[in-house]
């Protein structure tokens, strides 16, 4: 699918109510404090809208039902503010896209498991068609930190045929706090079906332009900074440009008009006709750039505990973990024992209920033997689905 809107693409950093209030989400609803009274919505989306940027954000992304409740609100509640925080914004948009924020639900619980994935995937499923149907064109995702949650955004905006922009905070290496490199995510969520994919680095734009220069040469979709421009130099924009950024989110507490109006003179380096080296399995940690031989190890069982076996083979001559799975439950093994090993994994079924089993709940991008006995069909349709290498 070719990026739906027009590059470069410049939108204002507002993604939650509190940043408007100053209050803690945690300790106020900041969002009810905004619909009864819109003004500083208003006059901040104007603004940026008067300044030129080209996309707004409906600041929606503390916008979930967990919180909600802490404050006495329901289902009802739930719907009503998605919708009403987006009227206003869409009203102030005019014929601007605007994105509709989700941030990270930090309530689910950090695991790794069948149960949690399809926990986070259906809250992820239902915040984004909330803001579907109050009239967003994209969905932002912002300050994630686990790939296997975003994974399960990312699949739910798809499923809804929803545009997904991700937004990754990392640190001056590029990495997330739950450490899972921004490359590996990069490989795995475009592969999954991400329109474009952002880096937001808090350090200094220096180094956030040494970390889009070190992703372009891989990236298949737009790749986004964001930051605060109000603190940045003509320079470090172009140098931005340069490396391969072409969508912005202005982070600053007040917009400048001249920086919009630079941004938008910016040069855009990505082309969607481009080639690009992006042929790469990935687990949550990082990527694999594969060779044009894989050496397949001896295929491993598929056990619960296979952190010995997946140990000793970092240091074996293969360069690839091969596994034959038969049931679902080998399916769940080998994404739990994931972070055992530093190579990437290979899976060999001729179920397509294993094969889906073992791509949706490993949270990284497979490798899927070409020998599988699967109808041809199938066999595409879950590559295609899931983001898979086949090999």
């Amino acid at each position: 699918m070719s990026f739906p809107f027009a590059l470069p693409m410049i939108t204002d950093g507002v993604g939650s109510c509190d940043e408007l209030t100053g209050d803690d989400p945690d300790d106020v609803c900041s969002e009810n404090l905004i619909i009864n009274d819109p003004h500083l919505l208003l006059q901040k989306k104007r603004q940026a809208v008067s300044y030129g940027v080209t996309a707004l954000l409906s600041p929606t992304g503390d916008v979930m039902h967990e919180r909600l409740e802490d404050f006495g609100l329901d289902d009802e509640d739930f719907n009503d503010l998605n919708d009403d925080l987006t009227e206003h914004v869409l009203l102030c948009a005019k014929d601007l896209p605007v994105g509709g924020v989700v941030h990270e639900n930090v309530r689910i619980h950090e695991e790794y498991g069948q149960t949690v994935f399809e926990s986070a995937y259906f809250d992820h499923l239902e915040r984004i068609t909330a803001l579907k149907d109050a009239g967003v064109s994209f969905i932002l995702l912002e300050y994630f930190n686990k790939l296997w949650d975003m994974r399960a955004a990312v699949l739910a905006a798809k499923s809804v045929d929803m545009p997904v922009f991700v937004l990754l905070r990392v640190d001056n290496e590029g990495e997330t706090e739950s450490g899972t490199d921004y490359i590996a995510a990069l490989i795995t969520l475009q592969a999954l079906g991400a329109a474009a994919f952002g880096i937001e680095c808090t350090a200094s734009p220096d180094i956030l332009a040494k970390l889009i220069k070190r992703a372009f040469p891989h990236a298949e979709i737009p790749l986004i900074a964001s930051a605060d421009f109000s603190a940045c130099s003509e320079k470090q924009l172009t140098d931005l440009a340069e490396k391969g950024a072409s969508i912005y989110i202005d982070c600053s507490e007040t917009i400048e008009k001249e920086k919009i109006a630079f941004l938008k003179s910016l040069p855009v380096k990505f082309r969607e006709d481009t080639e690009k080296d992006s042929y790469a399995a990935a687990s949550y940690r990082e990527a694999f750039f594969l060779p044009d031989n894989i050496e397949l190890s001896e295929p491993i069982p598929c056990e619960y505990d296979m952190a010995d076996e997946l140990i000793d083979l970092d240091d074996s001559s293969a360069n690839a973990i091969y596994f034959i799975l038969h049931s679902t439950d080998d399916a769940a093994n080998i994404a739990h024992n994931a972070r055992m090993s530093y190579l990437p994994f290979v899976i060999h079924t001729d179920d397509p209920t294993v094969l889906e089993a073992a791509l949706r709940y490993y949270q990284g991008r497979l490798i899927v033997d070409s020998r599988c006995e699967i109808d041809e069909k199938t066999l595409q349709e879950l590559l295609e689905k899931y983001g898979a290498v086949l090999y």
